[in-house]
């Protein structure tokens, strides 16, 4: 290693005959070449007071140092200006590095290492400063105030101490120098001369520096004026490059996203390296339970309104993952591309559900996961982002996006906290993360590295969140464009399915959010039924409206079935016979009302929820809360049927489109035939009344007997409409007839 002299003509001289050989780049730009990109050739690293007091710029720094050491670089120089006193605790990993690095290193002081930025410099093989240069004063700074305090203070005061001189052994360097950069009471003597007084933390110039005592330098190894008069002294010829943390990290990250190759971001498009193409998950008419998941990828796929449209979309996702667990599906994967929803369900689906199946899961962050969708992320075993892709802000606010009362924001938020720390630890995720998603009270903080400061909500995007710290990525595990590239990275190979709502299913839905009023709608227009001549409108109307209740609830994943169907058919049936056949039985009455209550009852059941709870799986509701809702809605449907044919009784018969779908008349039944008898007493028998049949007795009808229309029925023979015939007996609301 040679001294340079004559500095000024060796600077003059590189500045005109290397000018194309050296790239001086400003502090935050780099130029690289395509990979082996620095084997060989010298390294210049210029770093900041930002660049030792930032948890971020020291990993990417530790990176750095890392591909110098990989790709075999010539030297590795630290440009340094660092004058600010920080935590010397910050760059204590580096200096753990830079101890077996292989590389030689050099420190070039431009303009000052103090503090953390002379450790620095100690660390290094060499040392060269510029004329005004100075080095020095890496003691620590204490406020003194409290005991407890100074006694940290001074342990690592101590600790430092230590390193510093291992430091000054490792490169040569004179032990008490280095001391008295961090120790005001070293004094530091050289025959009579005093280098550093007590009382003082010792900071050098150049000229200090390089100055010989017994024939080496007190710590530096030379002075030079540029980075090319630096090389000059190392005989290094070729380019340099020139580079800082910042600059790094931003290339590194630029790196890392562009890996994930291909545009495509729908699982719709076959791989191309010969997979299967994606299968839709039925067809127009199908139902969910009919297919199977057996050794599938589910893809969901969540977005713009999917998480904000209602309970809906929920229990289709909720369905979904229930029959992927029952049939034994390879993975299941959202795909994701959301602004948020509902907080409430997004919770249940969390927590219950996700955390209760088998097969593994992921979130695909197809441009964002934010609110409601970053929670749902959480709840997953793996997360993957696209690149330019960003989760979080899963603040709470209200259904029109105000914030909520005080007292309301503390309770949800603590409640929807403790939730994302919970599945956050289950699925291995950083539970700080999770919670600043949802407060703005939390710092995150990891390895050192502030990832977060309080005070507002954290949203990540593909960089941060894919940012490795402490050996493990803040929060997403890579960047991928596609669904195919995300399977890939995780070496799945099973065929993919997209769920989504088959065809007639999302109107099914509303079919089922409907249910009690086409129960209403159904019993109210059987009963009008019965009270109208021949089959008509309000027949016509039940029977629509049973049939859309029980498709509806077919096509949603229900019970409903041909079964149920039939079930129902006969208990109205049943009754029928209760009211014409045998008035008074009860039991025919009291079988079929049962058939069907059961029948509308069983209907809304969710098919997977009871086949969930029946195999015993964990997470399962009881089964109270499983016919809970179709009992609700069996009872609402009951009253309101009852009230629509008490108000159809007092308003419709006198409406023009009400007198002809309802007899004129009302038709006589119980203690009202006295009354329309027009006898005068209820006790009044119809007895040896004479008429005419308006309809064939088979053997129940009707006949009009003084003017008024009654329910006759025969004593076992047929009766043509229009036969005379003669009340034989009448028992009640039973009017038995004979041919006359």
């Amino acid at each position: 290693m040679m001294t340079p002299c004559p500095r000024r003509f060796l600077a003059f001289i590189l500045s005109i005959a290397l000018p194309l050989h050296f790239l001086v780049a400003d502090a935050d730009e780099v130029k690289e070449e395509d990979s082996p990109a620095w084997q060989g050739k010298p390294v210049l690293v210029s770093l900041g007071n930002d660049d030792l007091g930032d948890g971020r710029r020291l990993r990417d720094l530790e990176r750095l140092i890392q591909k110098v050491e990989n790709e075999e670089a010539s030297v590795l120089i630290f440009d340094l200006d660092i004058s600010a006193q920080v935590d010397p605790e910050a760059p204590q990993l580096l200096l753990d590095l830079m101890a077996d690095i292989k590389v030689e290193t050099v420190a070039y002081v431009n303009s000052s290492a103090i503090g953390p930025g002379a450790l620095l410099a100690l660390a290094a093989d060499s040392i060269y400063l510029t004329q005004s240069g100075i080095i020095g004063s890496a003691g620590l700074s204490s406020s003194g105030e409290d005991e407890m305090e100074s006694e940290a203070h001074r342990q690592k005061a101590s600790v430092l101490k230590a390193r510093a001189r291992s430091l000054a052994k490792i490169h040569g360097h004179r032990v008490d120098v280095v001391e008295a950069m961090i120790d005001e009471s070293r004094e530091v003597k050289v025959g009579e001369a005093v280098i550093s007084k007590k009382g003082e933390v010792l900071t050098l110039t150049a000229d200090e520096a390089i100055q010989k005592i017994d024939g080496k330098p007190l710590l530096a190894d030379g002075i030079v004026e540029s980075v090319e008069e630096l090389l000059l002294a190392f005989e290094i010829e070729g380019p340099a490059i020139v580079t800082t943390p910042r600059a790094f990290g931003e290339l590194s990250n630029r790196e890392r996203l562009s890996k994930a190759g291909g545009s495509s971001s729908s699982v719709e498009e076959a791989s191309e390296e010969g997979g299967e193409a994606m299968v839709e998950d039925g067809s127009l008419f199908g139902r969910r339970d009919e297919g199977s998941y057996q050794g599938k990828v589910i893809v969901l796929r969540v977005g713009q309104d999917t998480l904000a449209t209602g309970k809906a979309s929920f229990d289709f996702m909720d369905r979904t993952i229930k029959k992927a667990e029952l049939d034994g599906a390879a993975a299941l994967v959202f795909d994701m591309d959301t602004p948020g929803g509902f907080a409430w369900y997004t919770e249940g689906l969390v927590l219950n559900s996700l955390q209760n199946v088998s097969y593994p899961t992921y979130t695909f962050v197809n441009s964002r996961a934010e609110s409601a969708g970053a929670i749902i992320a959480v709840g997953t075993d793996h997360i993957y982002m696209r690149p330019a892709a960003t989760i979080g802000s899963a603040l709470v606010v209200g259904g029109s996006g105000q914030d909520l009362a005080e007292n309301m924001a503390d309770k949800v938020t603590q409640m929807i906290i403790g939730t994302v720390r919970n599945v956050a630890e289950l699925k291995g995720h950083n539970p700080d993360v999770a919670e600043a998603f949802v407060t703005r009270d939390k710092e995150v903080r990891i390895d050192g590295v502030i990832v977060h400061e309080a005070g507002n909500v954290l949203n990540l995007n593909t960089i941060r969140a894919t940012e490795e710290i402490g050996g493990a990525p803040v929060l997403s595990k890579g960047v991928v464009s596609s669904v195919e590239e995300l399977l890939k990275a995780e070496g799945i190979t099973a065929d993919v399915v997209m769920a989504e709502p088959l065809g007639l299913e999302a109107f099914a839905h509303w079919v089922q959010k409907l249910s009690i009023l086409l129960i209403v709608v159904g019993l109210a227009g059987a009963y009008m039924e019965l009270n109208s001549p021949g089959f008509g409108l309000p027949g016509l109307v039940s029977v629509l409206a049973f049939s859309l209740f029980f498709f509806g609830n077919y096509l949603a994943g229900n019970l409903a079935g041909y079964e149920l169907a039939v079930l129902l058919i006969l208990g109205l049936i049943l009754l029928g016979v209760e009211v014409f056949l045998f008035p008074g039985a009860v039991i025919p009455g009291a079988i079929g009302g049962a058939l069907v209550l059961v029948a509308l009852g069983l209907a809304m059941v969710d098919r997977v929820d009871l086949e969930w709870k029946w195999t015993g799986l964990p997470g399962a509701e009881t089964w109270y809360a499983i016919f809970r809702e179709s009992f609700i809605g069996v009872s609402i449907g009951l009253v309101g049927a009852l009230l629509a044919i008490l108000l159809g009784m007092r308003f419709l018969p006198d409406t023009k489109l009400g007198s002809r779908m309802i007899l004129q008349e009302a038709i006589a039944t119980g203690a009202a035939l006295g009354e329309q008898a027009g006898a005068g007493t209820e006790a009044e028998s119809f007895v040896g009344w004479s008429g005419k049949t308006t309809t064939d007795l088979v053997p129940s009808g009707k006949g009009r007997f003084n003017e008024q229309l009654l329910d006759i029925v025969s004593d076992g023979e047929f009766i043509a409409r229009g036969a005379s015939v003669v009340v034989t007996r009448h028992e009640g609301s039973r009017v038995v007839v004979a041919k006359a």
